[in-house]
């Protein structure tokens, strides 16, 4: 599946780090595509922007547009999404599958942020998110974006965290 972002894109709104392995950050990009922007987009226009990015273009990069003589801007569906992978990135881009279990990856010279730090920046990221997404739905409503049923978005569900133990 095509990847509507990347690395970059990310790093005009989040600090994330340089680095030349990009697989466990992809994976984190796809299922944010998968989980949080689709159902907000709906199965139709999501589909038609996997296998046409290039036909969105305004809706992706944002921009201004007039509705009922007010200029307005629309932040863009890779700054919605560039907020949703960066909070999966946080969250989950630490643990690493390995031939004998899943692993968190440590080093001599540092040391993980604990589970409650990781879930407080995930939260405000996401949160985020949403507040952005609103932006982007104004646009798709104002506009009557042939290819959105504002009926048919859902908000996705929120990730709980449980102790056990």
């Amino acid at each position: 599946m095509q990847l509507l972002i990347t690395r970059s894109d990310i790093a005009q709104y989040r600090q994330i780090s340089k680095t030349p392995n990009t697989d466990k950050l992809n994976e984190m990009i796809l299922d944010a595509q998968i989980q949080d922007l689709a159902p907000l987009l709906g199965e139709k226009l999501y589909n038609r922007i996997i296998s046409a990015p290039q036909d969105y273009t305004e809706l992706m990069d944002g921009g201004t547009y007039d509705h009922k003589g007010e200029t307005y801007t629309n932040y863009g569906l890779k700054m919605v999404l560039s907020y949703f992978a960066y909070a999966r990135h946080i969250m989950f881009s630490s643990v690493t599958d390995t031939p004998y279990s899943v692993v968190e990856k440590l080093n001599d010279s540092s040391r993980t942020a604990d589970t409650s730090a990781k879930k407080a920046i995930y939260t405000l990221n996401r949160d985020n998110a949403f507040k952005i997404w609103e932006n982007v739905k104004n646009y798709l409503v104002r506009t009557s974006h042939p290819d959105f049923d504002c009926k048919g978005s859902s908000t996705p569900q929120r990730l709980r965290f449980t102790k056990i133990g």
